[in-house]
């Protein structure tokens, strides 16, 4: 007697890939849940190019506040290798070019301005700009028969992950008026030739826009918190607007990236006068 056996189910192709993409993202998961147990999710993230804004300690973040003003060497600190158009092919990608300190009976003054030497519409444009701002007010305190005024002017530049950036802080103390605090910045993409915002820089950092507003959002609420226990002791104070639309992330001018970290920079005195300011580590 002859048996004669079925033969066997061809599985369809398609099913195949099916089945083989369900086992691939069930080891995944299991290796994510499993990495996250072992090594923690900071290393977990890293390891998939996922970037979480960094948690430091109070004392870590308040000592980066603390040293702000300690950056600024009127030097560029450049970590990584870049190309990009010079101007001047000779000289140096950002260099000092106006220098002034001065001791007089009227006034003191320590004023030193970058230059970026970049082949680039929005370079030159800043570059006019920091002239009209922090140039054309040294020279008229040379002018000045006002007394008692000191002016400081000064700058720090990094290049880091294709990123040039910018960082001018000027203070002025002009007789009887409040001192007032002044800072502007400059970000550039020096791969793609371009001006960079926030939210760019954001985006080649990895960095949520959420997780970002929520960090500005705490820090300012805390600021403004300690504000006001300070007008319940008699103090006079910066008061903060903390529903201002001034610290949503897509209206925010000023950043600074140095050593991994991005220095969002609320100054109050680029349109009023005072010297408050609020700093937001990312």
């Amino acid at each position: 007697m002859n048996v004669v056996l079925p033969e066997k189910e061809k599985i369809p192709k398609q099913r195949i890939i099916i089945y083989v993409t369900i086992m691939i993202i069930c080891i995944i998961s299991i290796a994510v849940v499993i990495g996250v147990q072992v090594l923690g999710n900071d290393i977990v993230d890293n390891i998939f190019g996922i970037n979480k804004i960094t948690k430091r300690s109070e004392e870590e973040e308040a000592e980066l506040k603390t040293n702000f003003e300690n950056i600024f060497d009127n030097n560029t600190e450049c970590k990584d290798e870049y190309q990009t158009s010079k101007i001047e092919d000779d000289k140096e990608i950002i260099y000092t070019d106006y220098s002034k300190q001065e001791k007089t009976d009227n006034y003191e003054m320590n004023v030193n301005l970058p230059y970026i030497n970049i082949e680039n519409e929005y370079a030159k444009k800043f570059n006019k700009e920091i002239e009209s701002t922090f140039k054309e007010k040294a020279e008229e305190i040379t002018k000045s028969t006002n007394k008692n005024i000191i002016y400081t002017v000064k700058y720090k530049a990094t290049i880091e992950k294709n990123i040039m950036s910018l960082i001018i802080y000027s203070d002025l103390k002009q007789e009887t008026s409040a001192q007032r605090v002044i800072i502007q910045t400059f970000n550039y993409d020096l791969q793609n030739n371009k001006e960079l915002t926030l939210e760019d820089t954001m985006e080649n950092y990895k960095l949520k826009k959420n997780e970002v507003q929520d960090k500005i959002n705490k820090d300012i609420k805390e600021e403004q918190r300690k504000a006001e226990e300070l007008k319940n002791l008699g103090y006079n104070i910066f008061t903060r607007d903390t529903e201002s639309d001034i610290y949503k992330v897509e209206n925010i001018s000023e950043y600074f990236i140095c050593n991994n970290n991005i220095y969002i920079i609320f100054a109050y005195g680029n349109d009023r006068i005072t010297s408050e300011m609020d700093l937001v580590i990312i």
